[in-house]
């Protein structure tokens, strides 16, 4: 098995993946680039993906990006635990939730954090976010709604999904968002369960997240 490297920044979606890889069993390193400092336009990170984005996973020689792509690699490579079904519609299910998580939800959280990457003049955020938030409200209901009845996302057993659901609802409770969005009690008891989990606290105090800080900006 070639060395795993996991480039990571505190809170972003690779915590996903950080907290895959400590449920697979499988040995990596941790590389922390801090997005909120710029690191991961800086040179050093840029010679791992010239795209500037996190996450990314270094595998011996090759480097994977997307946290979809991640997680499936992580999940096929495990040997010890299962983290994707293999039947072929229990399958395609996970990778419709993965593909929901990075293609609209995560762009729903865009009009909160990034309105400059849909408008230039910033006295025009307020009108990119008068669209947006009624947007990522719908969209997290849309989530709340296709976890009910479910024990994880994809029914009983705990796979790679459900750490990137969890990257969404730590953002979802940030103070500069929970106002904008309603109860959602199937995805509130999906999260605990994820919270329960050992792996995850790991992950996250490695990346120096606290219960005090996890919902900091």
């Amino acid at each position: 098995m070639p060395d795993l490297t996991l480039f990571s920044s505190p809170r972003a979606c690779s915590l996903a993946c950080h907290i895959a890889l400590e449920e697979s069993g499988l040995a990596f390193d941790l590389h922390p680039v801090r997005v909120r400092m710029g690191e991961h336009q800086q040179k050093a990170y840029l010679q791992v993906n010239p795209w500037g984005k996190i996450p990314a996973l270094r595998i011996g020689e090759e480097v994977l990006t997307e946290a979809h792509a991640i997680l499936s690699f992580i999940a096929d490579t495990a040997t010890d635990v299962s983290l994707l079904p293999t039947e072929p519609l229990a399958r395609a299910r996970a990778h419709e939730w993965m593909n929901f998580l990075s293609a609209s939800v995560h762009i729903a959280f865009r009009p909160l954090f990034k309105p400059q990457y849909l408008v230039g003049d910033p006295s025009r955020y307020p009108d990119v976010q008068e669209v947006g938030i009624p947007n990522l409200r719908k969209t997290l209901l849309e989530v709340d709604r296709r976890l009910a009845n479910r024990r994880y996302a994809l029914g009983d057993q705990f796979s790679v999904v459900d750490p990137y659901l969890l990257v969404f609802w730590i953002w979802s409770q940030r103070d500069d968002v929970r106002p904008h969005v309603a109860d959602m009690p199937n995805w509130s008891a999906n999260a605990a369960r994820i919270f329960a989990r050992e792996a995850t606290w790991r992950c996250l105090n490695r990346e120096g997240v606290t219960e005090d800080n996890i919902s900091d900006p």
